[in-house]
Order: structure tokens, then sequence, then C-alpha cells
């Protein structure tokens, strides 16, 4: 029996849902618990599916976990690439942590992530690979600054301007409760309104460094 293109378009696009259920199910037990405590039958109960349905997607917890970060993290070192081609590289400099924020209000439990391998809490299998992209996108954001006039910063200083604009960027998704309360339980850091402001500060912080 030959399947037609649309059936064979269905049967991928179903099993593409399937995908980012898993991951999507996957990246905040990651985040809360660490990768070494996070199991399969964990992610598989949060999606409502048995185990061996995660190895039809996924090789094994390694690959899935590599999965998510990629997923997550390839389209703010792709931002960053970008930016650098950027025919006024200024202009786009400077919006960079917006852009960067915006990416992150996609993947919220990526912070926590990256404070887990930052920290030393996760050094086994998961804090590797995690490390392995962190220094991936220190590198490139080190490129990025040299590139917009960095140049005549030490590489301290670049350093520097690089974890700065990371801690505000990454902080904030980190301090849902304390913003809760200083402004009230109905404000959520992920709401568009309050999200566009942190946007707009961030944009400020980054010219002020720039500038600077």
């Amino acid at each position: 029996m030959i399947v037609g293109v649309d059936a064979k378009v269905k049967a991928r696009t179903k099993g593409q849902q399937t995908t980012d259920r898993i991951l999507n199910a996957a990246e905040p037990l990651f985040a809360a618990q660490g990768y070494e405590a996070t199991s399969l039958r964990m992610i598989a109960s949060a999606v409502g599916i048995r185990v061996p349905g995660i190895y039809n997607h996924f090789e094994n917890k390694r690959a899935l976990y590599r999965a998510m970060l990629d997923r997550a993290l390839m389209p703010m070192e792709n931002a960053m690439r970008e930016h650098l081609e950027h025919p006024d590289s200024g202009q786009a400099f400077a919006s960079l942590p917006a852009v960067m924020t915006e990416l992150l209000a996609e993947h919220p439990a990526m912070p926590a992530l990256f404070l887990q391998a930052l920290q030393g809490r996760d050094d086994g299998e998961g804090g590797a690979i995690m490390t392995e992209w962190l220094q991936k996108l220190f590198a490139s954001g080190m490129e990025t600054t040299k590139s917009l006039g960095g140049t005549r910063l030490s590489r301290e200083d670049m350093a520097l301007r690089i974890i700065a604009m990371f801690n505000l960027c990454c902080g904030y998704f980190l301090c849902q409760s304390a913003f809760a309360s200083m402004v009230g339980d109905q404000h959520k850091l992920d709401d568009d309104s309050i999200l566009k402001k942190q946007k707009q500060l961030l944009a400020r912080v980054q010219l002020a460094i720039m500038l600077d």
C-alpha cells in the first residue's frame, strides 16, 4: 500500500508533536531536580506515555537532554552571530539582551540549568553537556563584543561585561517569588507587558555599557 504525501506529513507532524511534548516536560523536571535525579520514567509520566515511547524519539536520557538544550540554546547562539552580520551592528548589539530575554522566555527553565552547571551542582554527564554549551555561548559573546569595538577593552573587561548581561538576562527568570513579594502574586514575570518593560530596561543598560 502506497502512503500518500499528506499521510506522511501528518505522521511526521504527530511524531514531532510528541517529541516536543517530551522536551517540554523534561525542561522543568531537569531544572528542578537536576540531570541525575530526573529519570525517563518521570518524564514519561509527565507526558502521559510509557518509557518505551520515549525511546521512539531519543536513544537515551543523554540524547534527550542534549536535544532539549540544542532546541533552546541554538537560537541564542544564532542570534549572536546574526547580530554580528547586521548592517547596523551597534544598534543590533544594543538590542541583543532583549532578544536573548525573549528567547529565554520560550524556555524559562534554562537559567536554573545554567546555575546548576556554573555552581557545580551537576558535575556529572548532564553538567558536562551544559558546560559545553555555556562555553560556546560565552565564546560567541566574546567574539561579538570584540567585533563591536571591544578591542579597546582587556579580555577581563570584556568577560565582566558579558557576565553582567548574562546575569541580568538569566536572573530575571529566577526571581518570580521575589517579584511577587514586591508587587503581588497577580503579577507574573512572563506577562507580556512586564517582559516588554524588562527588555526595554536591558536595552538601556546595554547601551550604557557600550558607551562606557
